[in-house]
């Protein structure tokens, strides 16, 4: 698997995600954190810098694990490419491993 490297603008990208994906608004989030409706906007604009403190307590506002948030993000297809390999035997994800090397 390949290493995943963020710069600060990917994290605050990465937040956004899971705030979509959750449905929450940055006011929100902002709210949430104990702060005004713009708190949160103005860390996305780079006005506020995010601190590790501050990023642990938004990842359990929007209740992501840090593995989560820190694995690459999966399209459907390969989440259900990896649930069907996980359901074969040993000797069947041999086969598709070796399959898969012959055709790159």
């Amino acid at each position: 698997m390949e290493e995943l490297n963020l710069s600060y603008k990917q994290i605050i990208n990465r937040i956004g995600y899971f705030r979509n994906l959750r449905k929450i608004s940055a006011y929100k989030l902002g709210q949430e954190l104990g702060h005004s409706k713009t708190y949160f906007y103005r860390i996305e604009s780079g006005e506020i810098k995010l601190t590790l403190e501050m990023l642990l307590e938004v990842l359990e506002i929007l209740q992501v694990t840090t593995s989560e948030f820190f694995s690459p993000i999966l399209k459907d297809e390969d989440k259900q490419v990896l649930e069907m390999l996980a359901n074969l035997s040993n000797e069947n994800k041999q086969t598709i491993l070796d399959l898969m090397k012959k055709l790159k």
